[in-house]
């Protein structure tokens, strides 16, 4: 008889229909995988679940859900899978209520996302390298609301990107990333990842084709990419650019592109263009795509350059420049068919980190870093007015001690304005780091935004482009 009020008393205590009530308190805990994030982000289709642990819990109810988003409790498993369509509202405050035994109840509410969207012209995309020989490639999404996604590439697909990450580029909805290293790092360690080149959608960031390093063979250390179309995508490697056609695999060497250097490709008027510094002489290389060769524009003989820093788009048909010559540094625009060059002297060398970016331009604004200091100079003013003077804006190592060096160069917001800066406390202390956000027409002197320890060596900055 004893034996049998002790069993009844056990069952009473430890099941119910639903779950584990009891006549003892509710303890309720919900376990979080993504640590360290709020809100918690779900990509669209993917189960997230959030697994419980707790005592005397009769009951758990989900709160109201938003169209396209559901969740499921599972009793057997302690846990709760949550689930969202492409097509669900983006934010969503969720409550998940338990009720104990005792009539007492707990709850407790949490933020998720919805990844449905990466395409946002708002948004901005920090492409990692990774640790060169240990770790492979990443990339980092920043929303338009400012919630971070250290790897948002390995959330949605579950695979990573290959050794080196180094340039990204947008064509036809789709993006298109080049590794330096691929599957192999440069002391020729495998790497499990997804190869040299990566195609997603730029939507969803599913990947779509990949390249292995075997596929791409003949290539040493790609660092830049440039698409015009699937059968002309130009990779800049320590040869020169080579030109891939996706459609039959088959790579070419673009004749006259000797000694391309480490930077990133300007697209303009459906032609490629890169430079060259060669015997002194400061040529633009122009790529189109009915020939696998250049067409050197060369500057004035009276520029006083003697090598070039890297360019942007000005225009159509015009492109920026930073160079130096006998010991000055330049900002200047470029007429490619008159030749005509407007340049201005500046009084800082612009960095050059191995992304190949000195300056970047929001309409005629320039900003370039020497150090951790930032600078920038109005380019000129309304027609018949005299060019702004050379401006200091902040040293990151003095708002941030931790900021001991600036990690390739910046990037402007085409939309907002924003400038991007990505610094490191050193080599060693990498994973100590800053993107920093500055809205400078309204403060030098504090950033609009700062995220911390997020970056593994960034490549850079980049932001959606419909090209």
């Amino acid at each position: 008889m004893g034996l049998m009020v002790c069993i009844a008393l056990c069952m009473g205590a430890c099941s119910s229909e639903n779950g584990t009530a009891g006549a003892g308190a509710l303890k309720f805990d919900l376990h979080i995988v993504q640590e360290g994030t709020d809100p918690l982000f779900v990509v669209p289709g993917q189960d997230m679940v959030l697994e419980y642990s707790g005592e005397n819990i009769q009951t758990i109810e989900v709160g109201k859900l938003s169209a396209g988003w559901t969740a499921e409790v599972d009793y057997e498993a302690s846990k709760i899978v949550l689930n969202a369509t492409a097509e669900a509202e983006k934010e969503a405050k969720i409550e998940f209520k338990a009720k104990g035994g005792d009539g007492t109840e707990q709850v407790k509410e949490l933020s998720f996302y919805n990844l449905n969207s990466f395409n946002d012209p708002n948004g901005a995309f920090v492409l990692n390298e990774g640790n060169m020989t240990t770790e492979n490639g990443s990339l980092g999404y920043i929303t338009p609301e400012g919630y971070v996604i250290g790897d948002a590439y390995k959330l949605v697909n579950g695979t990573e990107l290959g050794n080196v990450a180094q340039d990204m580029a947008f064509y036809n909805g789709k993006i298109y990333v080049i590794s330096q290293n691929g599957n192999k790092n440069a002391v020729g360690e495998l790497f499990e990842n997804d190869g040299t080149l990566v195609v997603m959608d730029a939507k969803t960031l599913k990947k779509e084709v990949t390249f292995s390093r075997n596929q791409l063979e003949g290539l040493d250390w790609p660092t830049h990419i440039a698409v015009l179309d699937e059968n002309h995508i130009y990779i800049r490697d320590n040869k020169g650019v080579y030109r891939l056609d996706m459609g039959t695999g088959r790579i070419s060497f673009v004749e006259g592109s000797d000694g391309a250097p480490k930077s990133r490709f300007v697209v303009m008027g459906g032609k490629v263009y890169t430079f060259q510094n060669k015997n002194y002489m400061c040529n633009i290389l122009e790529i189109s795509p009915e020939s696998d060769s250049v067409s050197k524009i060369s500057l004035p003989y009276s520029a006083p350059y003697k090598s070039l820093y890297s360019i942007e788009k000005a225009g159509e048909g015009d492109v920026w420049l930073t160079a130096t010559g006998f010991g000055k540094y330049y900002v200047a625009k470029f007429n490619l068919a008159t030749k005509e060059l407007d340049s201005r002297e500046i009084g800082s060398e612009p960095n050059v980190g191995s992304a190949g970016v000195s300056f970047c331009v929001k309409d005629n604004m320039i900003y370039y870093a020497n150090g951790t200091t930032l600078y920038r100079m109005k380019f000129d003013e309304a027609a018949g007015e005299e060019p702004g003077e050379e401006e200091m804006l902040c040293d990151l190592n003095l708002l941030d001690s931790n900021a001991g060096l600036l990690y390739n160069g910046l990037a402007v917001h085409p939309v907002t304005g924003h400038v991007y800066a990505n610094s490191i406390k050193s080599f060693p202390l990498f994973t100590t780091n800053q993107i920093w956000v500055f809205d400078f027409e309204t403060s030098v002197d504090s950033p609009f935004a700062k995220y911390e320890n997020y970056t593994h060596f960034p490549a850079g900055v980049f932001f959606y482009s419909e090209n």
